[in-house]
């Protein structure tokens, strides 16, 4: 696809990190909608600001982190300063994910915020934003599917793209992208209702998007550290997060959320 967006001198502009930005900021602004929509106070403007940066940070280091580590360890040895240029590609979404979350659960803890109450709000920011990443990847062409006969394949000629070119391939980063785009719409429905449980919003979001990965992996050909059982290291994180959220939903607070 497009890989490089356009050249400004010597400086590249990377598909993938325009899309990346362009979901941060849309889940920032989301949240920010929903907070001043709930009419709680229990985050500042100041403090999503805050928060919403180191969220970003924690994320992008903990995605770069898994991938040099599962996917490109002798790169990463041999040039480990390449670490830092994200704007190339090369991230983990389960290891930005899981950095995010320690992160969250630390800030929250300091600001003394309830947890699962917050949570609930972050849960389809999360969603959304990760909708646009995988547009990135798609015109990038990381995270590419097997090849296939089906109508909908897609081929990558860019010489510049990540995938397997001149190949009819799944569109994996497709499947995820809509499959992240309709777990949003479900969550902020959801966050509508009145009687919900706090915390089970964000379960919902772990076992929702466990269920999309592990269902997107069988497509998937792009090599991703091994695998155990049959099943990649993406689908073993995934039952892990389906059973959190499954423990999360059970143990939540049977206390009706105030809105």
């Amino acid at each position: 696809m497009y890989p490089i967006l356009f050249h400004l001198g010597n400086f590249t502009i990377y598909t993938y990190g325009l899309m990346v930005a362009l979901g941060f900021v849309f889940a920032v602004l989301y949240i920010s909608r929903a907070l001043k929509k709930s009419g709680s106070n229990m985050l500042s403007q100041d403090n999503l600001y805050n928060l919403c940066i180191l969220i970003a940070i924690s994320a992008v280091a903990g995605a770069r982190l898994a991938y040099e580590l599962v996917e490109n360890f002798q790169g990463f040895i041999s040039n480990p300063l390449d670490f830092f240029k994200v704007w190339e590609g090369g991230l983990v979404f389960y290891g930005g994910l899981i950095a995010a979350v320690l992160s969250f659960i630390i800030y929250v803890k300091v600001k003394k915020i309830p947890f699962f109450k917050l949570a609930d709000i972050f849960a389809p920011a999360i969603a959304l934003g990760h909708f646009f990443g995988r547009l990135g990847c798609f015109f990038a062409g990381c995270c590419f599917g097997k090849c296939t006969t089906e109508p909908w394949s897609v081929v990558f000629n860019n010489p510049n793209t990540l995938a397997i070119p001149g190949q009819h391939l799944h569109p994996t980063q497709l499947y995820d992208a809509f499959g992240n785009l309709i777990l949003f719409f479900l969550l902020n429905a959801y966050n509508k209702k009145t009687n919900r449980k706090d915390g089970s919003t964000f379960a919902f979001y772990l076992f929702g998007y466990a269920i999309l990965r592990f269902i997107v992996e069988f497509y998937r050909a792009d090599y991703r550290g091994g695998s155990f059982l049959g099943l990649s290291a993406s689908q073993l994180i995934s039952i892990l997060l389906l059973i959190s959220g499954l423990i999360i939903l059970y143990y939540s607070k049977t206390k009706v959320s105030s809105r």
